[in-house]
């Protein structure tokens, strides 16, 4: 083959995986990014009325150890796994 005529034929099909699998990736990251956002601003809003340190979901206080290696979150270690476990329960009910 001439390389003309290689100019004409498509790219391989692995090509295309490969570049559905990075924009998926970069998609990911993005929703990584946004939800750290999220909960930073979340954290500083609790900070500016005074509610930092007190769990959103049960008011009892967030141990000081969760809050020195995660300093955005707002809701105790109990509350945090309610809500996690209440999100994947509704996750699933939305793809059936």
């Amino acid at each position: 083959m001439r390389d003309s005529e290689l100019a004409n034929l498509d790219n391989h099909p692995g090509d295309l995986g490969s570049e559905v699998h990075e924009e998926e990736l970069e998609e990911t990251q993005e929703i990584f990014l946004d939800e750290g956002e999220r909960r930073i601003a979340e954290a500083r809003r609790a900070l500016a009325d005074g509610s930092y340190g007190t769990c959103r979901g049960c008011s009892t206080p967030i141990p000081s150890a969760r809050l020195e290696a995660m300093p955005e979150v707002v809701l105790c270690l109990h509350c945090q796994r309610l809500f996690e476990g209440r999100h994947r329960q509704q996750t699933r009910l939305e793809r059936h």
